[in-house]
């Protein structure tokens, strides 16, 4: 179908391109002007982009714009929901806290195309073919939430697997 359209700077039509969020074009033109678009249109940004690009996408789009705008609570909460949605979607399978992760032969054969960032070098280093993810987030110096998400992204980086 025809892509999407935005409203910029003057009323001017904007083509979102493939790979670029609905947010981030907005974001772009609006911070181009140095002002944060209105609270009201959030819930239409997040929601087109979630629809168009994915979870993933929308939570490193949302992430940009809490820099860009880092006063505005309204942001601050749709990057909560989003963050809480990636948690509840990586629990929702038939296994749940049950699975066991395992490390990614891609991320074993070049381990250094990662880069990992303190918290997620250290669950690596506690996955080991065994352990649950319910025995992971005991083992874990974070709170569950945080371990949980954590190893989402792992798993959206493709350095572990999880068994289906």
């Amino acid at each position: 179908g025809p892509s999407p359209r935005l409203r910029g700077e003057g009323g001017r039509r904007l083509d979102e391109g493939s790979h670029a969020a609905i947010a981030s074009d907005t974001l772009g033109v609006m911070s181009a002007q140095g002002v944060a678009p209105p609270a009201n249109d959030w819930p239409r940004l997040v929601s087109e982009s979630i629809k168009q690009n994915g979870l993933w996408h929308t939570y490193a789009k949302l992430r940009e714009a809490r820099r860009a705008y880092v006063s505005d609570d309204s942001l601050r909460g749709y990057l909560e929901i989003v963050r809480n949605t990636i948690v509840r979607e990586f629990l929702s399978r038939p296994k749940g806290m049950q699975v066991v992760p395992k490390i990614s032969a891609e991320f074993l054969s070049s381990f250094d195309r990662f880069d990992l960032n303190a918290q997620e070098g250290y669950l690596v280093s506690l996955i080991d073919g065994r352990l649950d993810l319910q025995k992971l987030t005991l083992l874990s110096p974070f709170d569950p939430f945080t371990t949980v998400f954590v190893l989402a992204r792992l798993e959206q980086d493709r350095a572990i697997t999880i068994p289906q």
